[in-house]
Order: structure tokens, then sequence, then C-alpha cells
């Protein structure tokens, strides 16, 4: 019996064009085991010489690091985490996640959010945000987005889009989520053009979105902060996300921190889960946060200000006690981490009785469980490739990657 992996990799990355994807562009493809794991080990090998990317958060940061023990002490007995519904579950993987914890060992009583995610993925069709989040949340903590029963949560996304309006779900962001989610996953782009079209078309005169996509609605931090990443993800650089950055400036208070709207009924006052989608969005577009600087205060300055004793965030400066959906959401952003922007790489066994590299994707039928990822888990984003001052380890990995290219070529033959 042939054992053989699928790989997810998104095409555009220059680390893996021409190593792991075969001629044609595609998203996905089947390697036999005795190449694969030579492919997962030289990646690993050259996450580590690479240079890494610049990160807002320390080593060890303490408060992270109380953050990250709030919310393990928010995990119900069924895995899931303190919220509103299963999409909230998703938030703290993004956060543990961002703060390199192995979500699959985040336990009580035995049941990991991993396993409370694939309980809920016969329902996540239901809701195409939530299934988009867990998706995203599945593929940060390196694991199948196929649950052990089959259900391919990916297409569970795909079952949400509209062909009349090109949009996914009922709301804008749900949209967002899907686009990120399906990059994330290598999904083929055939639509993507007239997804990108309709989100655009959604745009505010004031360069925001509204959460329905509505004009009466009116623009806000939050969506648009997630729509921004969403653009970014899919390399649209147009003007709408020119516009969209300058109007999440223009919301900014003068505390450094963000509102869910300056026109909002409730108040323009900076709260915790404003700030952090804004600065991750702002992370996601590159833009200089020094620029950001409001009477020597940065953006992460003032999120950190919201942060309790108990290493919880408070909502707001007016309402004190701890709140679970603030931290899981602070957590990323002062972690320097966006939702993933690129193409995640994970090996998922494929159906055992296929032989023949290339063959067609995963189907709802092949097995979920993942081998462990390399160097400790699956990255956010694939690694940068720039020129760094470790040339000799980096001239054996290229060597190597020549070598494994061969051994790849004969395997074909």
């Amino acid at each position: 019996m042939v054992r053989e992996y699928v790989v997810y990799v998104r095409r555009a990355s220059p680390l893996w064009r021409g190593f792991l994807l075969p001629a044609g562009g595609v998203d996905r493809v089947i390697y036999r085991s005795v190449v694969l794991p030579w492919l997962l080990f030289l990646g690993a090998l050259l996450a580590l010489v690479a240079p890494a990317a610049p990160s807002m958060a320390q080593a060890n940061d303490p408060a992270i690091d109380k953050a990250v023990a709030y919310i393990r002490s928010q995990q119900q007995a069924d895995g899931s985490f303190a919220g509103f519904g299963p999409g909230s579950t998703a938030d703290a993987v993004f956060a543990l996640a961002a703060a390199n914890v192995n979500v699959a060992e985040v336990q009580t009583g035995g049941q990991s959010a991993i396993s409370y995610i694939r309980s809920q993925a016969k329902d996540a069709g239901n809701d195409t945000g939530v299934a988009a989040k867990f998706v995203i949340a599945l593929l940060q903590a390196g694991q199948s987005p196929i649950t052990p029963d089959g259900i391919n949560l990916i297409q569970e996304v795909e079952r949400g889009y509209n062909a009349q309006t090109a949009r996914y779900g009922n709301d804008v962001t749900a949209h967002a989520y899907a686009m990120i989610a399906l990059n994330a996953a290598g999904q083929p782009s055939a639509r993507r053009g007239e997804v990108v079209d309709a989100l655009k078309k959604l745009q505010l005169p004031d360069g925001g979105w509204s959460f329905d996509g509505t004009p009466a609605s009116g623009s806000d931090t939050n969506t648009t902060s997630v729509v921004i990443q969403a653009l970014v993800a899919v390399g649209d650089k147009s003007e709408a996300l020119t516009r969209a950055i300058a109007y999440l400036r223009s919301q900014q208070n003068t505390d450094a921190g963000f509102p869910f709207s300056q026109t909002s009924q409730f108040g323009n006052a900076s709260d915790a889960n404003s700030t952090a989608l804004s600065l991750q969005a702002l992370l996601a577009a590159g833009e200089d946060l020094a620029s950001y600087t409001r009477e020597g205060r940065t953006i992460r300055d003032r999120l950190l200000a919201f942060q309790n004793p108990s290493g919880a965030f408070r909502y707001q400066d007016t309402q004190l006690e701890d709140n679970a959906l603030a931290t899981y959401q602070a957590v990323p952003a002062l972690a320097g981490k966006t939702l993933p922007l690129e193409g995640i790489l994970i090996a998922l066994p494929a159906a055992p009785e296929a032989s023949t590299p290339g063959a067609a994707a995963p189907t709802a039928a092949a097995p979920s469980a993942s081998p462990a990822p390399a160097a400790g888990g699956v990255p956010a984003r694939l690694p940068n490739t720039g020129v760094s001052d470790v040339v000799p380890a980096l001239l054996l990995v290229v060597l190597l990657l020549f070598l494994a290219g061969l051994t790849l070529k004969r395997q074909r033959a």
C-alpha cells in the first residue's frame, strides 16, 4: 500500500513554486511518502535559517502570556471557549495559534477546540462565516479541514456562495472570512475576480464597509478591518484598499485607539476589539504604524491599556469586567499577527489506494488526522525567503532542494 499526501500551497509563493508544485500551476498535488518527508524537512530547515518576519511582540511577552492563561481558563468541558457561539471558539484558536500555543494540547476533560470544531462541522454549512472561521482555525492549528467523519469544511464554505450576487454568506464579514479561508486553503481562483468585485461594490463613500453591506448601517472599523485583510490576502491593491486604510485612519481617536465607529449611536470611545482588529488590518496592509502614534502612544500601547490584572481585556474603560472576546481578538494584534494572508502548508493523508502523482484532491472520504507539523507547528504565513546572514546554511538548503527535485523527477518517471 502506497502512502500519499496532499500538499496545499499557494502557488504564488516563490519558495515552493518549482519545488513542490509541478508544471501547470496547480494549487495542490499528491506526493509519495518517500519524497514528502524530505520536502517537509527542507521547508522546516529553511524556516529556521531564513530571517524571521518582524514582530511587534517580544519572546515571552508577559502581557500575551497572561492573556493566554486567561483564555485557557475560558475553555468549556466540550472543548469550546466562552463567547457568542461557535465562532468565538475559532477566535480563541486564532489567539492561541498567534501565541504559538499547540491548540490540540489545550484541553478540558480530554476535549480540545479541535475536537469541538469537528463536532460542530455538520452544522457549519448553515453559517458561511462560521464555516470559514473553522477552516482558518483548523489550518492555523495545523489540522485538516476535513473531519474524521468526512465533512469537508472547505466545501461547506463553498456551499455558501450565491452565484447571483457573487457573494459568500449573508453579510460582509462572512464574505471576507470566506475569501481569507479559501485563499489559505489554496483553493482555485476561477471566480476570484467576481468575488472581489462584489466586495468592492459594497464599499461606502467614506471608504469603509458596514456589517450588512447597506449604507443605512454605516461603515464600522470591525467589518472594514476584516475586509482589508481579505483584499490583501487575494492580492488586491486597488483604490478600494487605499480608501479603506484612509477610513481606518479617520476613525482613530486621540488616545491612539479605535472605536466601532465615530458615528455609532453607542458613542465613539475606543474599545479593545476595534483597536485590535484595526491594528491587525494596518499590519496586513503594511502601514507605517509610527504614523498612527498619538500623543506619544502607539496603537499597541492603547490596546495594552485595556488589559486587566487577570490577564483578560476589558471591552472599554467604562466597562471594567473581563471580556473573553476582547481578549481573543487582542492577542493576535499584540503578537503582530494577522489573519492568514498566504496559503498554509499542511500535509493531509489522502486515500491510500491512489498511487499516481497529480491525482485529484482529497475527497470527503480521506482520513483527516494530519502528521505532526515540522518545527513546532504550521506557520500562519509561509516563510520569508529573503537573504540572511547564514549564507552557508542557505546554500546547503538549495543543494538539498535540488537533490529532492531530482528524486521527485525519478519518482514520476
